[in-house]
């Protein structure tokens, strides 16, 4: 399988996160030195000037907004760093990326497969072989989700409730597989149009699944209108998919040119 990877855009995310939480760390760190200015400063004693009678007069709104401000940037940072990172997951000893995860649970297939990482931001997981493109929607959370039909729910836990600014959520997996849908096909509509692409778009199938990538995540399905899966399963789908839809000269034809507008 070829592995078509934008890790610039990866390593990037992932500095950008790791920055943005060393910053709200420092932040918090301000807010908390903030919360001692009553013991060095003492308000009934007269300012030494005009920076410590501010400090005096406006410690509380400097510390907790410093807290509030730390708290925030600290758990987007983690948000970033979730999704670009590597990691160690539950239950392995392996340290890998989330894109690490869904390159090895679909290891094993030839050439005729391509494999595109975050080449596209709107669609970061697309895989390209004879029976067409398949779109990944990608989780990397922890917790329990039912599916009925096209109902999604996110099971309540105080873990949850405590880290629900770094989490991915759940959002509403069936409405964003459907959009980005959308955008696939018209971006190969838009490569037919050009001539970028030889081949007819329409005949081009494009299928989807969410997959669970964590193996903390716990899955509850009652006919879901959708392929859920667990990144171990993730083979098997696409093995399932025999028939061929596209010949070589297609799958070629399409994966050089999702190349040609990857970034």
């Amino acid at each position: 399988m070829k592995v078509y990877r934008n890790l610039p855009a990866i390593k990037s995310r992932e500095q950008r996160g790791r920055r943005i939480a060393l910053g709200g760390l420092a932040i918090l760190f301000v807010g908390l030195l903030a919360s001692f200015t009553p013991n060095w400063f003492p308000p009934d004693e007269p300012a030494a000037n005009a920076l410590t009678g501010f400090i005096q007069r406006y410690w509380t709104v400097v510390s907790f907004g410093a807290l509030a401000v730390g708290f925030i940037a600290s758990n987007v940072g983690s948000y970033y760093i979730n999704r670009f990172a590597p990691r160690r997951w539950p239950g392995s000893k392996k340290v890998a990326r989330p894109d690490e995860l869904v390159e090895n649970g679909l290891k094993g297939f030839d050439d005729k497969y391509a494999l595109f990482l975050w080449g596209l931001d709107e669609v970061p997981y697309i895989l390209v072989g004879p029976s067409g493109v398949r779109v990944f929607l990608v989780r990397s959370d922890k917790g329990t989700v039912t599916v009925y039909g096209d109902r999604w729910r996110e099971r309540f836990s105080l873990g949850r409730l405590l880290t629900f600014l770094n989490r991915e959520g759940l959002g509403n997996p069936t409405r964003e597989i459907e959009e980005t849908e959308r955008k696939v096909r018209e971006l190969l509509q838009e490569g037919e149009s050009s001539g970028e692409l030889a081949v007819n778009a329409a005949d081009i199938p494009i299928e989807s699944a969410a997959v669970f990538i964590n193996p903390a995540m716990q899955l509850e399905l009652e006919n879901p209108s959708m392929p859920v899966l667990r990144v171990d399963q993730l083979k098997k789908y696409v093995r399932t998919k025999k028939e061929q839809q596209l010949n070589a000269g297609d799958v070629r034809a399409v994966t050089e040119y999702l190349l040609s507008v990857s970034a």
